[in-house]
Formats: C-alpha cells, structure tokens, sequence
C-alpha cells in the first residue's frame, strides 16, 4: 500500500484531520478503500495525520469503541532482544518492537505475512534478571492473563534457553507464528487483537474463563528421581501447566517436589527436571490419567 496522503504527510497535517473529522454535529460516514489494518505501523512516523487517520479509522470500525491502538514507542531493545529480533526476522517473521502505552510494552509483536497493519503475536523476551524478579513475574502473569482474554496469543523466549539451544528456541518461535497466523485465517471476518489488548471491528463478550486444572495424574512416589519414568513427570508437567497461568521454570520446580514426594531439591532432581521442562515445551506431551 502506498503512503501518499498528501498534505497529511506534512507538518500541520495532524490539525488538518482533527478539523476535517470534529466538524460534524449530529453523524459521520467514513467510506474507505482500506482498512486500518493495512496501515502498518512500522511506517507510521508518531505524531503525524498519518497516524491520526489510521487511528480514526480504527475508532469508525469499531463503531466507537476502540479510540486508538497502542503504537510502537521509541523505548530501545536491549542485546538480548535485539538478537531475537533480527534473528526472527531473517527467518520470515515481520516484526515490530517495544510495542504499547507508558511501561505497559510487549517486547516484539509479529505482523501478519500479508497484511502487516494486523498483530498476531506477542512475544516477550526474558533475561536471567526476571528470573530473580517475584514482582515482575507477578505482574506479567496478570497482563498476560488480561490480553490472553481479549483474545491475544503468547510465546515466552527465555534468554537462557536461547543462548544454550538457539536452533530449537527459533524453530519454536516459528511454530508459535505459523500457529497463530492459521488460527486468524480460520476466524475469517474476526480481526485479530489490537495492540493495546482489545479486539477490533468485533463486539467483545464475556471474558474467556482461564482453564482449571483437572485431576492429578496417576502417577506415584518413588525414593529417588530415577525410579520415575520420563513419561510420568512430563505427566505431571502438564497437568501443573493445564491451568494457564504463567509459571517459570523454578517456579514449576518448586511446584513439582512435592508432587514427587521429594522435600528439597538437590543438583540431581534439578537436572533431570529441567530437561524434562525443556522438552515438554518443544514435543507435544502425554496425556494425563485421572487417578
């Protein structure tokens, strides 16, 4: 799509719309060959008419209920995410970074192959010092859970996992795109979510109800953490994950212990476990059995 939007592109060209479209009284028709959709925000320069017509659009779609997406902020990315960034996209990942509003930012968000104005995807890059954060962790695991309802996909790139298994940490990104790409397609005239977590050009129901979990797996104690079965833990990996919520690997440790039988952890359980953790994410995992 072209950008040439006339005297929009020029300075004063923000005034010039916000008169054009606050001039009526009673109703306004915008008729329009293309959507917001396909104004993609990568090209946007902030604080132009420009912007302010794919916003108004976005607000004439929604029939006034969305007044405007969150845009791509000016906050740099640090080595971590910038790696990830140009790695992603020499694979075929269109992208745009520090996407949001004030300190609420998703760090890359992955654009429809086709139509670049549409976000598929959020994903964020997490470095070892999250790992030492309860209150960072906390604070994610709510927004996310607050854009999951409103319809947004995630995926997680922990910074460890990306140094000591890059290949598979990039196939697995892939994975979650192309994933989440076909499930827009099979939605057809449903939009995709908005940056600032809303879903556009759709009346919003009733939140999703995050899953529960259901019953523990059949699995026994055992005196030593090799008398369990790769199978059984995975087992129980995936019935502590069953709920939704966004754990940590630590955390999931923590949470298996005692589901092991197994009071503290030592240098054993732990590295049985953590490849256990890493597989789970990257092969589908079995399923449970009600005991």
């Amino acid at each position: 799509m072209p950008f040439r939007f006339g005297p929009l592109l020029s300075e004063g060209g923000q005034r010039r719309l916000n008169v054009a479209v606050t001039r009526a009284r009673q109703r306004m028709t915008v008729v329009s060959s293309f959507s917001h959709f396909d104004m993609d925000l990568a090209r946007v320069r902030p604080g132009t008419g420009v912007e302010l017509l794919r916003y108004y659009l976005q607000y004439a779609s929604s029939e006034g209920r969305r007044l405007a997406d969150a845009a791509s902020t000016d906050y740099p990315l640090n080595e971590f995410e910038a790696e990830v960034y140009d790695v992603l996209q020499s694979k075929g990942i269109p992208l745009i970074s520090q996407v949001g509003a004030s300190r609420f930012r998703i760090d890359l968000v992955a654009k429809h192959p086709t139509e670049p104005g549409r976000f598929v995807l959020a994903i964020e890059c997490d470095g070892a010092s999250y790992h030492s954060s309860p209150t960072a962790r906390d604070r994610d695991r709510l927004r996310q859970q607050q854009l999951e309802n409103l319809g947004w996909r995630f995926h997680r790139i922990w910074s460890t996992d990306w140094f000591m298994r890059k290949d598979e940490e990039i196939q697995r990104a892939l994975t979650a795109y192309n994933k989440a790409v076909e499930d827009i397609e099979s939605r057809g005239s449903s939009k995709p979510p908005s940056p600032s977590g809303g879903i556009a050009d759709r009346k919003v129901g009733k939140p999703k109800a995050n899953p529960t979990r259901g019953p523990r797996p059949r699995v026994p104690s055992y005196d030593s953490i090799t008398d369990f079965t790769d199978g059984e833990i995975l087992e129980l990996i995936n019935w502590l994950n069953s709920d939704g919520k966004l754990r940590t690997d630590d955390e999931i440790i923590e949470e298996l212990l005692p589901e092991l039988g197994f009071a503290r952890r030592g240098p054993r359980i732990e590295a049985v476990l953590r490849d256990l953790l890493y597989r789970s994410k990257t092969q589908p995992g079995p399923s449970t059995k009600p005991i």
